[in-house]
């Protein structure tokens, strides 16, 4: 039995999260009638609970009491998306007029800024238009910097084409419609900073009055610090990372740190110490006094949560750390349990899209590490200076926070740094050193002290070399972790916890067999994923990149004008959960022979198939392959493709992304005449053959 006297929030938290994924799985289309029975059955369960209400004796009322919960969770998982999606989405483009207003900046840099918005008026400029949009939010992305500084509540009116938000268009990659749709987001618009208008008016919001005050601090960071010490500064102190050096990105990833430039429950513990510090401890003095300090405290952290952007993981340090210090001002014996679900079962009421956002899994299930791992773990060892003391209790929490959230990183992530508790014991008291360094420079920032930003210059330099020097001390490994895998690592985490805190020894052998199941699990996935063959055209607007995997290695033919970069976007998901790290790449003009495959500049054949290149020029057919594939990489004379097809229409024909668009048009014309069928990688996504 869950004994709720002590964390009843935390079980409440836990049953909204089990009746929302519920929910997500079937997918359940409820008419009237069906809501009015569930909430016909919601009222009759509590009354039946509260009745006779002993969840520590009876199985019974809490059951009664978990029905009702769970009932009262699905009745509000249909108002809120009934509420954000009140229509279908758009099976193809509309072209609209929208005025709208914004409700967050998600990114913005030189090229384009990205937009939440929601809407406000829409006008169709197509009279044929059958669609209809009736989301309440949109992305809007706009191209250009002529429009700068976007804040909460503008108010826009922009012209342009409304899409559906696209899936994955390469194999295993990252699944933007899942990311925006924890933002209550379907859709999206894209259009020049010529078609977009701001009005003089705006929308006055709290929102508004703290992203005002954090681009203002951000500014005065970066008018005194170097280019990459500001970026850095004003992602880890106030969570401004739209504007961030990729390369910082990488520096502060590949070293286990990352989470120092995500605002969340470190940055709010480094802000409380230096409140404990200015204004005392929350639960001393007389009544008068700390409410008056409560009041200081409450204050100060709902302006820093608001100058940060309020995300999923600052909002729940946000509510634990005043709650917590609320009991002490009362004189409350607070469980740090029922915080935890308190802020949870707040949020996912709140938002019950907000469980699928990785912020809100990283943040949740790192601290619920850190409260079942970090006590035993300091135990087991101990010492006498109290410096080597320190060090430990820092590395017991790295390792405890890790604990629980290894599963998620290496499935969405596909890697796991080495060195990230060394990189904790330097990124922990180096972020109490930014974000006091900072905050302390920009109070004093009236009196022109250059020499104390010149100092905090060089700390914060000195810091992100350490950073790179990490991360160049981690091999490049890459991990593919499948769903299966994933829960049987979580599954050994949470029941060697159990058996470490409650000294239950069974469950210590139960967690290493889960865990000894797990590593099984991974390599069978990697033998199987090495036996299978087949080839891939990825998604990918600069150029070609084509991969044939055979036996676990791959065999890369690409533009030569490609960067790394870019073809690591494009086939990086893949080739991680193929688990193949390394690639042969060859230019188009290279000779390579390995196996029963030839690879030229016409492209790979083989005794069974042939996969032809056109790049404006015949290429010699092979009448003894059995299936013949044609990928038409470039196309300077169109009369001459034409006149080859007519010749060969026994070709699959593929088109593409990087393909020009109206060549693309004509081409897809000719193989609609000739009757050839083709597959366009920019509508449908990368094209994958089974070798």
């Amino acid at each position: 039995m869950i004994n709720l006297r002590n964390s009843p929030f935390l079980w409440l938290a836990l049953l909204l999260l089990g009746a929302y994924a519920l929910m997500d799985l079937i997918q359940l289309q409820l008419w009237p009638y069906s809501i009015a029975a569930l909430s016909s059955g919601c009222l009759l369960c509590s009354m039946a609970a509260f009745l006779k209400y002993k969840p520590g004796t009876r199985l019974v009322s809490t059951l009664v009491l978990s029905i009702c919960v769970i009932t009262a969770a699905s009745i509000r998982w249909i108002a809120f998306e009934n509420e954000n999606f009140p229509g279908y989405p758009l099976v193809q483009g509309i072209r609209l007029d929208i005025d709208a207003h914004v409700i967050k900046v998600l990114k913005a840099n030189q090229k384009a800024t990205t937009l939440r918005c929601r809407v406000t008026d829409q006008q169709y400029n197509e009279k044929s238009a059958t669609a209809l949009f009736t989301d309440q939010y949109l992305l809007v992305r706009i191209k250009g910097n002529q429009h700068k500084d976007f804040f909460p509540g503008d108010q826009l009116t922009m012209s342009g084409w409304v899409f559906p938000i696209k899936g994955p268009q390469n194999p295993h990659a990252f699944d933007l419609r899942k990311y925006y749709r924890t933002l209550g987001i379907r859709h999206q618009i894209t259009c020049v900073d010529s078609l977009v208008s701001r009005h003089t008016r705006h929308q006055r919001s709290v929102m508004r009055l703290s992203a005002k005050w954090q681009s203002v601090l951000c500014k005065i960071v970066k008018a005194n610090t170097s280019t990459e010490v500001g970026q850095m500064t004003n992602a880890l102190v106030f969570g401004e990372r739209s504007s961030m050096n990729q390369e910082i990105r990488n520096a502060f990833a590949d070293s286990g740190a990352m989470h120092v430039l995500s605002v969340s429950g470190m940055h709010m513990a480094i802000i409380y110490s230096m409140l404990y510090l200015l204004l005392g401890p929350p639960g001393s003095g007389t009544l008068l006094r700390r409410m008056l300090r409560l009041s200081m405290y409450i204050l100060s952290i709902l302006i820093y949560v608001g100058l940060t952007g309020a995300s999923p993981a600052v909002l729940r340090a946000g509510v634990m750390i005043i709650l917590f210090i609320l009991g002490k001002a009362m004189g409350w014996n607070t469980q740090i349990w029922n915080l935890l679900g308190f802020a949870a079962f707040a949020m996912l009421w709140q938002d019950p899209f907000i469980w699928h956002n990785i912020g809100f899994q990283l943040s949740f299930l790192a601290m619920a590490g850190i409260l079942l791992f970090a006590k035993p773990i300091i135990r087991l060892f101990s010492f006498k200076k109290i410096l080597f003391q320190r060090i430990w209790e820092i590395t017991a929490v790295s390792i405890s926070a890790q604990t629980f959230i290894i599963p998620i990183i290496l499935h969405h992530f596909y890697q796991l740094p080495l060195t990230f508790i060394l990189s904790s014991l330097v990124a922990m008291p180096a972020s109490y050193i930014i974000i006091f360094g900072a905050l302390l420079n920009i109070l004093l920032s009236p009196f022109h002290l250059e020499w104390l930003w010149q100092c905090f210059d060089q700390i914060g330099q000195l810091f992100m070399h350490i950073m790179k020097w990490m991360a160049a001390l981690n091999p490049h490994m890459n991990f593919s972790l499948p769903f299966y895998s994933a829960v049987l690592m979580f599954a050994a985490s949470v029941v060697f916890s159990c058996g470490l805190v409650y000294n239950w020894v069974s469950g210590k052998k139960i967690a290493f067999a889960l865990a000894a199941m797990s590593i099984l699990s991974l390599g069978w996935h990697r033998t199987t994923q090495w036996t299978t063959n087949d080839l891939t055209v990825y998604h990918n607007y600069s150029g070609l990149v084509l991969d044939l995997m055979i036996n676990g290695q791959c065999i890369t033919l690409q533009d030569s004008a490609l960067s790394s970069s870019n073809v690591e976007f494009s086939t990086r998901g893949n080739r991680v959960h193929r688990d193949i790290i390394h690639s042969t790449q060859l230019s188009e003009n290279e000779m390579y022979t390995r196996a029963q495959w030839h690879f030229s500049r016409s492209g790979f054949h083989s005794s069974t198939l042939s996969f032809t290149l056109w790049n404006g020029e015949e290429v010699p057919d092979d009448p003894n392959t059995l299936s013949s594939f044609l990928l038409i990489n470039k196309c300077p004379d169109l009369s001459n493709l034409k006149n080859y097809l007519i010749e060969n229409k026994n070709y699959f024909t593929i088109l593409p992304a990087h393909l020009d668009r109206r060549i693309k048009k004509e081409i897809s014309h000719i193989l609609d005449e000739l009757a050839i069928p083709f597959w366009d990688i920019e509508k449908q996504g990368y094209f994958r053959l089974r070798l």
